[in-house]
């Protein structure tokens, strides 16, 4: 864009703007890097190119280009939130304070960026700090449920604690939807921690059909996608596995609450690993390369050598621009979906490793069931029939790729690893082709964030007592076991 004037830039801006809408985000961040070099003074160029490098999970690009669009228009709440949030996905949870702290001053009574607040300082395990600001945002709010589910969730509740008749009163009276689904898992945690286990599943059984009516699971397109994924990619030839190309991928994936967090906490002890918690490139980068019609995928074996570097390309970017570590050799990606797509993530980059954790299919789905996830994903955790389909065909895509990616997957049962964890955890940390390290004995002792629902478990030392869990509520959790035995056609054994 040679010494452009402004009507050129403006018509430029357009453009870039049309293919961000249209999500061709590629496109528009070139188009947006050109303008900001005409325009260097264009705060709304930067802000864009911060959205759009958040899209190709590119963090730390957004970051600058998010602090560039701050610097020009220091009072503009929504470049002070999206700069706040592409600091957390960069692993930067300290400037993101300091950026949310600001945007508490300009807005100081919107509650919205005080929420943010408590969020980050819980990620950084700064407990009592958090649950300060949510306090004062009781006072004020006191029927907003999601201030009680983040009351609730990181620390044990006591029964002496004024919160629960404070909660229980609430459940009677009238709420939104979204509240009331907040409130019950809330209810359903603290009377978990209390003992009072016959009241579990009143405030879960409510709560998750109030969320399964605003988003119902559609398993069959589930498991229909999941088997095309498997023929697609069953049984491909794959390259040898290759020494590492830093950032070199080690993914770890599994069910939801089956202990992929700890797994990753453990390899980010070791001095070469960075952590990246949960990307989410992997699999969109990785099903592309099977071609774009859902019901006739490619065979992994006719993807195009050009596509499989793109993708090797873009993820490595991402896994350095997301890592904790800057520079470090290896990078963990724990994003759930990975194991649909593992044999094409392989052939992308041939030094991957994959790391499978399983658990109790039972404790798996209890845990899941009592969890509330981000609206619009995980839709089956609103469900036990639903869950019970989604682990099976995470089941059926594990035992599909298994020979197909031979030494580059290495499995590990949860119950394993807590029960023995100095057998296994130097088993994983060699099997993925790391030198030993003592550290990775310590994973509580790990530094950084954690931005997952396990940010409170994974700060203690590895302990053994949600084993079995499922066994305090084996009758509510029958339509989950019913189904998941249907579908395997093998009972459970105890």
């Amino acid at each position: 864009m040679a010494q452009p004037n402004a009507a050129a830039i403006k018509a430029a801006y357009a453009t870039a703007l049309k293919q961000q809408n249209a999500g061709q985000f590629g496109a528009a961040f070139k188009a947006y890097e050109a303008i900001v070099q005409a325009a260097p003074r264009l705060a709304e160029a930067h802000y864009q190119m911060g959205r759009v490098a958040l899209e190709l999970y590119r963090p730390r690009t957004a970051v600058v280009a998010l602090t560039k669009a701050a610097r020009l228009k220091s009072n503009v709440p929504e470049i002070l939130r999206a700069k706040a949030e592409a600091e957390v996905a960069a692993s930067d949870q300290a400037q993101a304070l300091k950026t949310l702290g600001k945007l508490v001053s300009l807005r100081p009574s919107d509650p919205a960026p005080k929420v943010e607040q408590a969020k980050v300082l819980q990620q950084l395990g700064r407990f009592d700090e958090a649950l300060n600001i949510i306090g004062k945002l009781l006072k004020k709010q006191p029927e907003d449920g999601q201030l009680y589910r983040l009351l609730t969730f990181p620390r044990r509740m006591q029964a002496d604690d004024p919160v629960i008749p404070q909660m229980q009163a609430l459940w009677d009276q009238q709420l939104s939807d979204q509240s009331r689904i907040d409130l019950g898992y809330a209810l359903a945690k603290t009377m978990g921690d209390l003992g009072q286990h016959d009241q579990v599943f009143t405030y879960l059984d409510a709560a998750n059909a109030l969320q399964c009516k605003q988003a119902a699971p559609n398993m069959d397109g589930v498991e229909d996608e999941a088997a095309q994924l498997i023929a697609a990619q069953q049984g491909a030839k794959l390259p040898a596995l290759a020494a590492p190309q830093a950032p070199s991928p080690i993914f770890i994936t599994g069910m939801p609450r089956s202990g992929t967090t700890l797994v990753e906490r453990i390899f980010g002890r070791h001095p070469q690993v960075g952590m990246a918690e949960e990307i989410a490139a992997g699999f969109r980068l990785a099903r592309a390369t099977l071609g774009n019609n859902p019901k006739a995928m490619a065979p992994l074996s006719q993807a195009k050598p050009e596509m499989l570097s793109a993708v090797a390309q873009r993820m490595r970017v991402s896994l350095a621009e997301t890592s904790s570590q800057q520079g470090a050799q290896f990078v963990t990606d724990k994003s759930i979906m990975t194991y649909l797509v593992m044999p094409a993530l392989a052939a992308a980059m041939p030094d991957a490793r994959f790391v499978v954790v399983r658990r109790d299919p039972r404790d798996v789905a209890l845990s899941i069931y009592r969890n509330h996830f981000a609206d619009g994903t995980h839709r089956y955790s609103t469900d036990l029939e639903a869950i019970a389909r989604q682990i099976v065909v995470f089941e059926r895509c594990i035992d599909a790729f298994r020979d197909t990616l031979g030494d580059r997957m290495i499995e590990v049962r949860y119950e394993d690893l807590v029960d023995d964890p100095d057998t296994q955890i130097p088993r994983l940390i060699t099997g993925a082709g790391l030198d030993w390290n003592d550290a990775c004995l310590h994973p509580e002792d790990a530094e950084g964030a954690v931005r997952t629902l396990s940010l409170g478990q994974v700060r203690a030392p590895v302990y053994k007592s949600s084993k079995g869990g499922w066994r305090r509520f084996e009758t509510e959790m029958q339509p989950f076991i019913k189904t998941y035995e249907a579908l395997t056609h093998v009972p459970f054994r105890d």
